[in-house]
């Protein structure tokens, strides 16, 4: 990632925080893109305990880079839920203990620590980081969708370095679709959700795991011809097909990356989707035509996308001057 160059006398560093439904990960980052620290938290819930984890990591990470907070020129942080960047606030992110109460977040952590804060949805920063990964690794593209699939699921989309956010704030939240009617409840209050049926967390509710790999224990349960276990993968990439026909269907972009921390599992994920998306394709021509399984991408969960891209947003808020200043 290249970032411009911030005015003063010592090279930019940034900090990117990622409030995950589980943990909540952090990079300082300096200004040629490089991590030169990174931790992990879990999360605490509910609006005293989100802040209180973003406080705590930012400090924490800091500490580890060798850095003061004055040292730091930004702070980009992503998290789930309806995100106005402007305001630094959030609401409705239910993973994380948050409803429908507005956080003012971007400018509680500004004035706790001096530095200016821009907040953006976690999956949206994701896709940023996503679109910089790929294009240091030589893969450019005009657009982009990333799909999330870990405690939740959600999508974000970049064109042309631009994140896609809607008139809500909500664009990209299509765990939140029901696909099936006889389904779980979702923790958005529907039934049968994407979300509810796919995501990390639905996995491990119904494939439970002492140490949480729920999604790799569940595929390689399958691979090994566990019958209930094949009924359940299938359910799962079932889902998950359903949402990458949509991010093709109504976006056209040029990839669909996968991430998030079903994406453990591996190049055995989107090969699975790939598959059942080419067996729905052998009754219509037109889905054929899409080529989707083509499109699709997977990157290692291990790279900090989601820090990475608050950082790249926040950055960019900060030269247009739409940040929670101290």
């Amino acid at each position: 990632m290249t970032v411009a160059p911030m005015t003063g006398d010592l090279p930019p560093f940034g900090i990117g925080i990622d409030i995950g439904g589980t943990s909540t990960k952090a990079a300082a980052i300096d200004e040629s893109g490089v991590v030169v620290a990174s931790a992990t938290v879990a999360t605490q819930r509910g609006a005293d305990g989100v802040v209180d984890t973003a406080f705590r990591i930012a400090r924490d990470v800091a500490v580890r880079a060798g850095l003061a907070i004055d040292d730091i020129d930004a702070i980009g942080i992503g998290i789930p839920g309806t995100v106005d960047p402007r305001r630094g606030t959030v609401r409705f992110a239910v993973n994380v203990g948050l409803g429908a109460d507005t956080i003012d977040l971007g400018p509680q952590l500004a004035q706790g620590l001096g530095v200016p804060v821009h907040v953006e949805n976690d999956v949206r920063a994701a896709a940023l980081g996503a679109d910089w990964h790929l294009a240091a690794s030589g893969v450019g593209v005009a657009d982009l969708a990333y799909l999330s699939i870990g405690t939740g699921i959600a999508a974000g989309y970049v064109e042309r370095g631009q994140i896609h956010r809607g008139a809500r704030l909500v664009a990209g939240e299509i765990g939140h679709v029901p696909i099936d009617p006889a389904g779980p409840v979702c923790a958005c209050g529907q039934v049968g959700c994407i979300e509810a049926i796919a995501s990390g967390s639905a996995i491990e509710r119904a494939w439970p795991t002492p140490d949480g790999g729920s999604a790799v224990a569940l595929h390689r349960a399958a691979a090994d011809g566990d019958p209930a276990a094949v009924a359940l993968w299938s359910r799962v990439i079932g889902g998950l097909s359903s949402a990458v026909l949509m991010l093709a269907l109504t976006l056209d972009p040029e990839l669909i990356v996968i991430g998030g921390g079903v994406a453990a599992v591996g190049q055995a994920l989107p090969d699975a989707i790939a598959a059942k998306l080419g067996v729905d394709a052998r009754h219509s021509d037109f889905l054929g035509s899409l080529d989707l399984g083509a499109r699709l991408r997977i990157i290692d969960p291990s790279i900090l996308l989601g820090p990475i891209g608050a950082v790249r947003a926040a950055y960019a808020a900060v030269a247009a001057d739409v940040v929670a200043s101290p």
